[in-house]
């Protein structure tokens, strides 16, 4: 009936570990649709935010959808191809460092609950 210790540190870390999955899964969906999934990005931020709704809006985008966006402008300026290639590369880091944060994570909460 009542939340323990125990599943709250679960809740948390499926919270993190959807997180983590999302911002892969948003990236390659722009490695496949690159330019459909940038002007998506772009509709549902407001700029400049000016209320607290847009600014609530704002920040819940950009954390989870904001790391492929942000590697695929930094990368923007190269050719079409080097750009996938550097992309691909990014997501495999970002991948495999999500799936070391998610694990650290994992093994703190087993320790402390």
């Amino acid at each position: 009936m009542f939340l323990t210790p125990d599943d709250i540190g679960e809740l948390i870390l499926l919270v993190i570990g959807a997180v983590l999955a999302i911002q892969f899964a948003y990236g390659c969906t722009i490695l496949l649709l690159e330019r459909t999934m940038l002007d998506f990005y772009d509709l549902s931020i407001y700029r400049p935010a000016t209320t607290v709704f847009q600014k609530i809006q704002n920040t819940f985008q950009k954390g989870l959808l904001g790391s492929g966006y942000y590697i695929y402008t930094k990368i923007g300026k190269y050719n079409w191809f080097v750009r996938k290639i550097l992309f691909l590369l990014a997501l495999l880091v970002q991948g495999i460092l999500s799936i070391i944060l998610y694990t650290f994570l994992s093994l703190i909460k087993e320790l402390v609950v």
